[in-house]
């Protein structure tokens, strides 16, 4: 649980508790499409809270060495639901609109961290979505696009986030190339173990031959020790050995999970989760057309729930047990075996958060139905072309026809809402829309052969 809320606070977090509902019943309400006059007024609010807060803290709302409290988990929400308001506004390149990516991607990391089986590969998407978010806080921190207070808390996150980064970059580096074949292989293993736990359910008979593979790398050894051909002992003996170690672990403990001996409390959050990995994965497929941002949120929010349950995140107990810390506990106050399980889950969750996040467009969810239109025009004429077969005017009837129906909703060359305002995302779909009517006169030229 958060600790407790010094009584100077209290007053700040009960006009976040406020805000929080405010916000959420903007992001219930589909009656229209979403608006900055709908979210700028509650930006406010929580930018003047925020200030409020740090100033009550000494100047600095976060630091590493001073526990959360409620105030900050309320305010984690809002800034989240924020976040995801800009994403929908199709402003994906401010600063509001990374704070969601940041924090999704931390958690990834924190999985990550615990597993200690990933490669360099693995962890481009991460390093590149990092990257993308530094050029955005530095552009807006120059132009001071954002109040002081709000900035800090962005660049505290981010750094975070790119601190595990490199921590786990160096681990990877700590592998000398003449293990990396082996390093590979279980990785390999590894991606199985996580497929396998991402279903509904599995039995031994899926296990067993990943065991016989770690059985197989495991008589590679000699004396304990991976060597090359020469008997050379090469560099990152600890990390494969670590690795071959946890491959052993979660192969045995996906085996308990398959029995009655698994724990009533530990399959009742992995079918919170296997519920919550299908519904993302049902996004996955529909996004294009379904998708709000702000949708997201109910997402990370019950993960969030889950993800406290964990022993050791914001606990008051300050006589901490080690051996418990990054577990789910029974009702007996222990950690029962069949962990894996809910931590492959939780990364996989968090992985498509990531990625439905990172395929966002800055394109404004008023405009996002007139551009996926476009982009399916765009996909049929290309596929037309490719064929190189001659069209008449007949056949290239339809696409016309739907190209002049879009054109027919711009008004003195722009795309207007339904409020009479002009959504983000102009640029990218007239864009679209001239690709389109070139595609359109290219097919007309195509010779006939006949």
């Amino acid at each position: 649980m958060p600790h407790k809320v010094p009584a100077s606070e209290q007053p700040v977090l009960e006009r976040l508790i406020n805000i929080r509902s405010k916000l959420s019943a903007v992001k219930r309400n589909r009656s229209s499409y979403l608006t900055m006059e709908d979210i700028m007024p509650i930006r406010l609010e929580t930018e003047e809270e925020m200030k409020l807060l740090t100033s009550l803290r000494g100047g600095r709302l976060l630091e590493s060495n001073r526990e959360l409290n409620r105030a900050d988990d309320v305010l984690d929400e809002i800034l989240q639901m924020l976040s995801l308001c800009f994403l929908s506004l199709g402003k994906k390149r401010e600063s509001p609109a990374v704070y969601s990516q940041v924090v999704t991607i931390q958690h990834i990391f924190d999985r990550l961290d615990a597993f200690g089986v990933y490669d360099e590969e693995y962890l481009k998407a991460y390093k590149a979505k990092l990257e993308e978010i530094d050029r955005i806080l530095n552009v807006d921190s120059r132009n001071q696009a954002l109040p002081d207070t709000v900035m800090q808390v962005l660049k505290y996150k981010f750094m975070q986030c790119n601190r595990i980064y490199q921590n786990l970059i160096d681990t990877i580096h700590e592998v000398s190339p003449e293990l990396i074949p082996i390093q590979n292989k279980m990785l390999s293993i590894r991606r199985d173990l996580a497929t396998i736990c991402c279903r509904s359910s599995f039995s031994p008979s899926d296990i067993k031959p990943l065991q016989e593979k770690i059985r197989a790398l495991d008589s590679l050894r000699v004396n304990g020790k991976f060597v090359t051909d020469d008997g050379a002992v090469p560099a990152g003996q600890a990390v494969l050995v670590g690795l071959l170690e946890q491959l052993f672990y979660w192969s045995h403990d996906l085996l308990l999970v398959c029995t009655d001996a698994f724990s009533p409390e530990l399959q009742s959050i992995r079918e919170r989760l296997v519920e919550i990995k299908c519904q993302l994965d049902r996004l996955q497929l529909t996004h294009k057309w379904t998708l709000r941002q702000t949708d997201l949120f109910t997402y990370q929010h019950q993960l969030h729930d889950i993800v406290k349950m964990i022993y050791g995140t914001n606990t008051d107990d300050e006589e901490s047990r080690e051996h418990l810390s990054g577990k789910f506990l029974d009702s007996n106050g222990e950690s029962p075996e069949g962990q894996t399980v809910l931590q492959f889950l939780l990364n996989k969750c968090y992985r498509t958060i990531f990625e439905l996040l990172s395929g966002s467009v800055p394109v404004s969810e008023a405009l996002t139905p007139v551009y996926n239109q476009l982009l399916t025009v765009r996909q049929c004429l290309l596929a037309v072309k490719e064929t190189g077969a001659p069209c008449s005017a007949e056949e290239l009837y339809p696409y016309q026809m739907k190209i002049m129906s879009i054109e027919d909703l711009r008004k003195d060359g722009k795309f207007y809402d339904d409020r009479g305002h002009i959504p983000e995302g102009q640029a990218i779909c007239i864009g679209l829309l001239e690709e389109c009517y070139t595609l359109l006169g290219e097919l007309r030229e195509i010779p006939d052969n006949d």
